[in-house]
């Protein structure tokens, strides 16, 4: 394989990537880790075990089918065909959810059916990621990668910020006390379909304006079959690449723990905190600026200090967040915690990426991008299952108790993923594509 040769990446073509994760975290903020797990648990008054099932059934189907959809838009050049079907999905799936919960009275058809629906949406979402990650080296330069990384993570920030202000006029009627002429109070569901729109604005840009590096590939010949047999081959293999399979654990490991945090949020918002559900609105509003700031400064240290040692920062500082979030009911140092919650999820994921791409050969990218899903989406079956199982096995303790523990089992897990990642190879400074 070779890649033709190209001008480098417009400005044009940066921001318009950027915007896309302005577009999509505002989907995970309202739907992922606010309104649809507090809609189910709190609302509803169902169990956390069907929020847990939902999120590793999507994950599930990811880890399961991304690694090969990976092989394919290399093979085929189509990352961003891939992307806008995944888009489209995710977009339809989240409006469907507040269709379904604006129309269906009965609790008993309206719980399975929103469940279905948000196992597609979010599986559309998480797996529309792998091939926007993958589009990274069409709008960077080896010395920009941390850089428009973080850009894009921070004004993802910017987009939950914006998701949650617009989804708040429609759940509570208005924001700070802004209201808007026509817009009432619609709860908690009515946060989704405003959502989805906001998510297909901004999403657009991205597919005007990036255009896909050409690879011209020997064998173009795929097959679902022959594709499975390669990412197997691929993961058996992963030594050719020094270091690739280990970050691949301590990504399991880590993400086990963030991807369920990101879930329970805020439900452990309410039921450990007591915070009403305006006042966790408001939380999640009030961190963000702090995680914007967090973001570009993790890709700017990411390009100097290289994505391995930012990383083991970042995973480190994860560590003692939770263990003090455990050990405090004081609601100063949670408003504390929770800012330094939101800077370490971007910095997590502005260091990820640039280091997996100075741990693979470019031709292959969109694969590896593949496994990298797999490795972070098998966590995220895990993570919530964890979670679940200590909640249900300290349920008799009350809900303090119980979502404490919960937390408890997650620190241990991302301790092991430090060290894991520990032992990666730095190939800073070395960046495998051009």
């Amino acid at each position: 394989m070779s890649t033709k040769k190209g001008s480098r990446p417009t400005l044009t073509s940066i921001i318009a990537w950027i915007l896309y994760d302005f577009a999509n975290t505002a989907y995970s903020m309202n739907v992922v880790s606010l309104y649809f797990s507090t809609w189910i648990v709190i609302e509803l008054a169902q169990s956390d075990f069907w929020v847990s099932i939902v999120n590793s059934l999507s994950m599930f189907l990811v880890a399961v089918t991304m690694p090969v959809l990976g092989d394919w838009s290399d093979r085929k050049n189509k990352k961003l065909l891939a992307l806008f079907i995944f888009t489209a999905a995710c977009i339809i799936g989240t409006f469907s959810l507040g269709v379904a919960g604006m129309t269906i009275s009965s609790l008993h058809l309206l719980i399975p059916i929103v469940l279905s629906i948000y196992v597609i949406s979010n599986y559309s979402y998480q797996g529309g990621l792998v091939f926007y990650n993958a589009l990274l080296p069409a709008v960077s330069t080896p010395k920009t990668l941390g850089r428009v990384s973080g850009y894009g993570v921070a004004i993802g920030y910017l987009g939950s910020a914006a998701g949650l202000l617009i989804g708040g006029l429609f759940v509570d009627g208005s924001k700070f006390g802004f209201a808007v002429p026509g817009i009432h109070a619609g709860g908690t569901v009515a946060a989704f379909m405003p959502t989805a729109i906001l998510f297909l604005i901004f999403a657009i840009p991205i597919f005007v304006f990036v255009r896909e590096p050409v690879i011209e590939v020997s064998d173009d010949h795929w097959d679902l079959k022959s594709s499975y047999k390669k990412v197997w081959n691929s993961i058996k293999s992963t030594q050719k690449y020094p270091g690739l399979l280990r970050f691949l654990i301590a990504k399991f490991l880590y993400e086990d723990s963030i991807q369920t945090i990101v879930i329970f949020m805020a439900v452990y918002t309410q039921a450990v905190m007591g915070f009403s559900k305006e006042a966790t609105n408001t939380f999640f509003v009030i961190v963000i600026p702090a995680a914007v700031i967090g973001s570009i400064i993790c890709g700017i240290l990411t390009d100097h200090y290289g994505p391995k040692k930012t990383l083991l920062g970042v995973i480190l500082a994860w560590i003692i967040a939770l263990i003090t979030l455990i050990s405090t009911m004081n609601e100063a140092l949670f408003w504390f915690l929770g800012a330094s919650v939101g800077i370490l999820l971007g910095s997590t994921w502005t260091a990820a990426r640039p280091l997996l791409v100075t741990l693979v050969p470019k031709e292959n990218i969109g694969e590896f991008f593949g496994l990298y899903a797999l490795s972070g989406k098998a966590a995220a079956i895990t993570g919530p299952l964890l979670w679940s199982t200590v909640t249900m096995i300290c349920n008799d303790y009350g809900d303090i108790i119980k979502y404490k523990a919960a937390v408890g089992s997650l620190v241990l897990v991302m301790i092991a993923g430090l060290i894991v990642l520990w032992r990666v190879p730095d190939f800073h400074r070395k960046n495998k594509f051009s």
